[in-house]
């Protein structure tokens, strides 16, 4: 009976390990100004991200992005909050070599403004906006000098659609060091045994994980 305990304590053991795998908080930082923090966890529904960021008012984003076992997205869902509300909503799948992304913004709570995009570029990489570490994760564990990115947020201005998609490159600098570049803004990747430890963005922004 002992053994059989045993055994089982194991087994939950192992099926926590597996269901929860990684956590890790980051803060995001302009100079000396926080802009608000990070968390991310993979789970056995994928990689989750929260992240509270302070631009005049505070939002709330809610993103889940679940990876094939080619390394690619599948599915990325993306909930935005501010005052408990929500105001939009992502939704993309990448199926057979064809990305859709469906977005939702709530203007009118009961009756939201849907809008759909194609893409039809083979393994793109999804890059999306306001710190999905996970994304960056993902994108390092299968380094290749140029990239086909992805960045859903930038859909919902129409001023900036064109820039949704396009090619990003990534150079080593050293072991642990990156630079990713993407229309004019470079952004150095620190990481460790653990992943990212540190993100500079040319602009001044910097995201850095929270030491435990």
């Amino acid at each position: 009976m002992r053994k059989y305990i045993l055994k089982l304590f194991l087994l939950l053991n192992v099926l926590l390990v597996t269901s929860v795998f990684f956590g890790a908080e980051y803060v995001a930082r302009i100079g000396e100004m926080e802009l608000g923090r990070i968390k991310t966890q993979l789970t056995k529904n994928g990689w989750v991200s929260v992240s509270e960021i302070q631009y005049g008012e505070t939002y709330l984003v809610e993103t889940r992005t679940l990876y094939g076992a080619n390394g690619m997205f599948q599915i990325y869902e993306a909930t935005f909050k501010t005052g408990g509300e929500i105001v939009a909503k992502i939704l993309a799948t990448q199926k057979m070599m064809k990305t859709t992304i469906t977005l939702y913004a709530y203007y009118d709570p009961k009756n939201p403004s849907v809008k759909t995009f194609s893409f039809s570029e083979p393994n793109l990489v999804i890059l999306d906006n306001n710190f999905i570490i996970p994304h960056f994760e993902m994108m390092l564990k299968m380094p290749h000098p140029k990239f086909q990115i992805l960045i859903p947020q930038a859909l919902f201005n129409p001023s900036k659609t064109e820039k949704a998609s396009g090619i990003a490159e990534l150079k080593r600098l050293e072991k642990d060091i990156y630079v990713l570049s993407y229309e004019g803004t470079d952004i150095k990747i620190i990481t460790d045994k653990d992943g990212i430890v540190k993100m500079e963005y040319s602009n001044g922004i910097t995201v850095e994980r929270v030491k435990k």
